[in-house]
């Protein structure tokens, strides 16, 4: 072991991460894959060495999963070098996470071997809370979530409902923090395996609580019929106006394809024009009451007071009932940090930073009775956006996207993922409709019920099911963030006047 290069041991948890994470989704590897790190932290001997292997560690993970920020600049018009630039500054700025939470575990040698690996995991719990809340008062992009590494493992996912994504990544956290720091002792095998035994009991507590909540799943209340439209359009055809008529000719067919539908989701952005403008607002009113449908779910760019990315609920005569404008905006998608600084150099993202958010407050949407929480893209990786809308009575949930940004990558992957996640800390439906995929339904309980390909030109016929059960997340889940905020706090103020 000595003969390995230590620096090879923050690179090997980088490794394991990436082939957890989407399109190679090995997510068992994530129960081991920080015990190289935890190793390297508990063998570290200065606090630089931990922040060094932290930033080693971030910064080849962070660079291994957003690989496509560099095709996806490349495809807006931007050179090579700046397209490699921002995806090595993105993975250094991102790689922050690790190097914190490596200054963490480096100060928490001081408590002793035995009670290491479970703050480590409160520590990350913290973390990934931190960085939502981060992202949600500033500029950040909490992407990654070591818990969305088991979305496919259903009944392991189930304790999101109670504790949010937030406990499953703690419980992978402890397995890889014990692994660890197992490894960092002189240990024979045999007394390494059994001192694996809290991270086995772990492991099966979760599987457990997973099928007992499997084997109990009620009878849905009502059901609501969809028609998904995944039109698959050319990002950059999108705004072409030699290329409008056929869009809306492609649009207007997959409208009519919705037909029997009780409601029909278009995707975000899903018109090549603002819905403001009277030739846009006719076409669509058309489109909609001649499609056989009772509602549509249309996604679009608004003008009003400011510049929106917004949806609209329209009723089968083609009328807006509801709107919903966007309230967590894309970092240099839709809206540009220092714009005029960098706007110089990223041209064809600074021209689509005009966008302003919509208010925190917005009312849900309703249609036959249901009240739709709506959320826009990128706003499905805020769990806080959803337990919001469930507090104030939401049924399910619909979520739009564009994610012909991304290409043929592992993005629009991880991205779907996170829809997992919200279902079940909700314990609400979601529906995506996504422009090129991946659209679908998620029920309640993290099952995916339907789905389409990536870049499929198609209409789903799907079902959304609504249930009367509770989760615990949204009503509790601030509080639990609380007490192990007031856990760790009062534990690292023992550890200083020590």
């Amino acid at each position: 072991m000595k003969k390995i290069p230590q620096i090879a041991w923050p690179a090997l948890t980088a490794l394991l991460l990436v082939l957890s994470y989407p399109k190679f989704g090995q997510g068992w590897l994530a129960w081991v894959a920080l015990a190289p790190l935890c190793y390297f932290l508990l063998k570290a001997k200065r606090r630089r060495d931990a922040a060094a292997g932290g930033l080693a560690a971030g910064f080849l993970f962070y660079a291994g999963i957003l690989y496509w920020v560099y095709p996806t600049m490349r495809a807006g018009g931007v050179g090579p070098f700046v397209s490699a630039l921002g995806l090595v500054l993105l993975a250094l700025l991102m790689s922050s996470e690790f190097v914190l939470i490596s200054l963490y575990g480096h100060y928490l040698k001081k408590a002793g071997a035995a009670v290491w690996p479970y703050f480590f995991a409160l520590g990350w719990f913290l973390l990934e809370h931190g960085k939502v809340w981060l992202a949600a008062k500033a500029v950040w992009f909490p992407w990654f979530m070591l818990g969305y590494t088991q979305w496919h493992y259903i009944p392991l996912i189930q304790i999101a409902s109670v504790t949010g994504v937030y406990g499953l990544s703690a419980a992978l956290a402890f397995c890889g923090a014990l692994a660890g720091s197992l490894l960092a002792r002189e240990l024979s095998w045999p007394g390494r395996a059994l001192r694996m035994l809290p991270a086995a009991a772990v492991l099966a507590g979760l599987w457990a609580f997973g099928r007992y909540e499997l084997a109990n799943v009620p009878a849905p209340v009502r059901v609501l019929h969809l028609a998904l439209l995944q039109p698959s359009i050319d990002q950059y055809a999108k705004w072409d106006e030699t290329q409008a008529g056929k869009i809306l000719a492609l649009m207007a067919l997959q409208a009519a394809q919705a037909k029997g539908a009780d409601l029909a989701v278009w995707p975000e952005n899903a018109l090549p024009c603002w819905i403001n403008d009277s030739a846009c607002r006719g076409w669509l009113r058309k489109a909609a009451s001649s499609s056989g449908v009772e509602g549509s779910f249309v996604g679009s760019v608004s003008r009003g007071e400011g510049k929106h990315v917004s949806a609209f609920l329209l009723d089968s005569s083609g009328t807006i009932t509801a709107s919903y404008d966007k309230r967590q905006l894309v970092p240099f998608g839709e809206y540009v940090p220092l714009r005029g600084l960098l706007g110089r150099y990223i041209k064809p993202v600074g021209e689509l930073g005009e966008f302003e958010p919509g208010a925190s407050d917005q009312p849900l949407m309703v249609f036959r009775g249901y009240k739709i929480g709506a959320t826009l893209c990128y706003e499905s990786i805020f769990p806080y956006l959803f337990s919001g809308d469930t507090l104030a009575g939401a049924d399910l949930f619909v979520n739009i996207t564009n994610d012909g940004w991304y290409l043929d990558t592992a993005a629009p992957y991880q991205h779907f993922i996170a829809s997992v996640f919200r279902a079940v800390e909700n314990r609400r439906s979601v529906a995506r409709a996504a422009n090129n995929g991946i659209s679908g339904v998620i029920d309640p309980w993290g099952r995916v019920t339907a789905v389409t390909a990536l870049d499929e030109r198609t209409v789903l016929r799907a079902s959304a099911p609504v249930y009367a059960v509770r989760a615990l997340f949204p009503f509790y889940g601030r509080l639990l963030a609380a007490g192990v905020l007031l856990a760790v706090s009062a534990f690292l103020l023992v550890l200083l006047l020590v």
